[in-house]
């Protein structure tokens, strides 16, 4: 071998994590849905590891959305030998977790990320960002703001909301928050509110966002004045004034970067869970004309989408 050829061996032995990436190898992919978000993310994936020379073979299992094909799936994949699996959503990865215990694991799209951290052989990238980058933005959006509201559901966020006021707490904020245990206890809970709070921030939680709850939650935005913080880009479209957005391509490289460090001998419990490293966001120009919200028309223009 001639030096120029040790020197280059040597970089693409560095790049890898400190071994070889071996050629040839089956990366397996278990996706929740086909829908435009999980398609980029895997553009991204492939992208990545296609751009650091890494020559795997790739196979797709795709759930349509529907649970009852994950079991099967999964039977495949380990009938099929894998190097490591990469799922892509809630639904795919809680089956996986479930099932797949002896092969490393990436998960991408998955809202949190408390499960992988119990797994030891997996870890991944979650959807939501952190509370201190979230109150950074609310803070650049409407910096006006000192009190906010929320609503959740103690069995499944108390915790977070508790880990949420304190963070305000340091940011020069107040965390105003009610909790939900059932659908009826809404009204009221907005009432007290709507005299408390000057902003509402959607948090995710299964109760207060669900469907049937969502138009409750924009009238009372809009009858208050009191903006609406969306948990995503669909929300700001039906009226909230902005949400925190995702770069689906760039989750999948990052996610790519956890499977490239793992083909070359990192443990999965040794790259902990992250989360999405580029923040975009969508406005509601209407909604802030409305509401008479004065938004600076830089921020206009760095929105991803603005309606």
């Amino acid at each position: 071998m001639t030096f120029a050829a040790a020197a280059v061996f040597a970089v693409l032995f560095l790049l890898a994590g400190g071994s070889a990436v071996r050629t040839g190898e089956r990366i397996v992919l278990l996706v929740s849905s086909n829908e435009a978000p999980f398609q980029e993310a895997i553009g991204g994936f492939r992208e990545y590891l296609g751009g650091q020379g890494i020559q795997a073979g790739f196979e797709i299992f795709s759930l349509d959305g529907d649970p009852a094909k994950a079991g099967p799936a999964i039977q495949k994949i380990r009938a099929g030998g894998a190097r490591l699996v990469v799922t892509m959503g809630s639904m795919a990865t809680d089956a996986a977790l479930r099932e797949i215990t002896d092969i490393p694991l990436v998960a991408c799209l998955v809202l949190r990320t408390d499960n992988l951290k119990k797994a030891p052989n997996a870890t991944g990238v979650g959807l939501e960002f952190p509370l201190e980058v979230q109150f950074a933005w609310l803070q650049k959006i409407l910096p006006e703001v000192r009190s906010i509201g929320v609503l959740y559901n103690p069995s499944e966020n108390r915790k977070r909301i508790d880990a949420a006021a304190e963070i305000a707490r340091k940011a020069g904020l107040r965390l105003v928050a009610y909790e939900v245990n059932a659908p009826q206890d809404i009204p009221a809970a907005l009432d007290s509110l709507s005299r408390k709070a000057e902003v509402l921030w959607g948090v995710a939680d299964s109760l207060i966002l669900s469907p049937t709850i969502a138009k409750n939650l924009l009238l009372f935005s809009f009858r208050n004045s009191i903006p609406f913080i969306g948990p995503s880009a669909t929300w700001v479209k039906a009226g909230a004034l902005y949400s925190l957005d995702r770069n689906y391509a760039d989750l999948g490289a990052q996610c790519g970067e956890m499977a490239q460090k793992i083909m070359a001998g990192a443990a999965p419990s040794s790259l902990s869970p992250a989360a999405p490293r580029k923040v975009q966001y969508s406005l509601n120009l209407v909604t802030a004309r409305q509401m008479k919200i004065d938004l600076p028309e830089q921020l206009v223009r760095g929105a991803r989408q603005t309606y």
